[in-house]
């Protein structure tokens, strides 16, 4: 009689490889996908200018426009620089291809998004104290851990609901069929985030996790700080900022689920926006009725703050 080994270790183990080998699956398919859907930037643009004609804005949105649209140039400048220092620094090489594949993303949107405001002629404003400070401050955090909060979770899906709500105002034609480009390349961007970030914050101590969590909050504030300083020009292109900060916290709270089931459990050092205090928040900034006269009283000192604070910074 053949002696039967117990505990079958097989079992578990071949469970926990199979996993492992998934995730890096997972992380390495990021990489192939990225080549695979590659578009020449300088050959989209001169086909969209081509059969449109040169770009131009409607007059009584094109000021509003250009912020939104230099909030996005400098970002993806920004996220180019993020993605390419995540690449050097990663020690995962799944992870690390990856990385560069966004690196190689963020190159094209930026210069081809720099080259579409050259043809509409039109200088492009600087950019806000406080928006600065948020991208700054990604970009200096020496915390892997940190810049992906920053960018993965926070920045990316903000790009995300601009990128989306620009596009269906359908301001300009030319503007209306290259930011699906953008958002097909940001929609995969996350990835990076979902599967690399657990591995991360599964290796901090008890303080350090905290850190993470007060630098999501901390850039929380930003955003929504300059957010706040420019209602007026939200209102001013016909963007509804209620209906992107749901978008937005919506694809926060996917890509936190998404953690949790690639990391199998639950994952310390980011916060959920849809729980806690979460939903108050955003019913607090964007009202869907008539907020009240306390609510408008703190929302005007606020912003007035905000502003002052941004141009302090700037």
């Amino acid at each position: 009689m053949t002696k039967r080994r117990w505990p079958p270790y097989s079992l578990v183990e071949d469970t926990i490889a199979a996993e492992a080998s998934a995730k890096v699956d997972r992380l390495e398919r990021l990489y192939h996908v990225g080549q695979q859907n590659v578009w020449d930037g300088r050959k989209v643009l001169a086909e969209l200018i081509a059969r449109h004609g040169p770009p131009r804005l409607p007059d009584d949105r094109r000021d509003a426009a250009l912020k939104m649209l230099s909030i996005l140039l400098w970002g993806e400048l920004a996220a180019w620089a993020i993605s390419a220092d995540l690449a050097e620094r990663i020690d995962d090489i799944e992870a690390k291809m990856a990385a560069t594949s966004q690196a190689h993303d963020e190159a094209r949107h930026f210069y081809v998004l720099r080259d579409y405001l050259r043809a509409l002629g039109h200088p492009v404003p600087r950019l806000g104290g406080l928006g600065r400070a948020l991208l700054v401050g990604i970009l200096e955090t020496p915390s892997l851990a940190h810049k992906l909060i920053g960018m993965q979770l926070l920045t990316e899906s903000n790009a995300l609901a601009i990128f989306k709500g620009l596009g269906e105002l359908r301001l300009e034609p030319v503007l209306t069929e290259l930011l699906p480009y953008y958002e097909k390349d940001e929609s995969r961007h996350v990835g990076l985030g979902v599967l690399y970030l657990p591995k991360l914050l599964a290796r901090m101590s008890r303080a350090e996790v905290a850190r993470a969590v007060a630098f999501q909050l901390r850039c929380v504030g930003l955003l929504i700080s300059a957010g706040l300083t420019m209602r007026d020009d939200f209102r001013r292109v016909g963007l509804d900022q209620r209906k992107l900060a749901s978008y937005t916290v919506s694809l926060q709270d996917r890509i936190v689920r998404d953690m949790m089931e690639a990391a199998g459990r639950r994952v310390d050092g980011v916060v959920n926006p849809t729980k806690g205090i979460g939903p108050w928040v955003l019913d607090f900034l964007h009202p869907q009725g008539q907020p009240t006269r306390m609510q408008r009283a703190a929302l005007r000192v606020w912003t007035e703050g905000a502003r002052i604070a941004d141009r302090a910074l700037a």
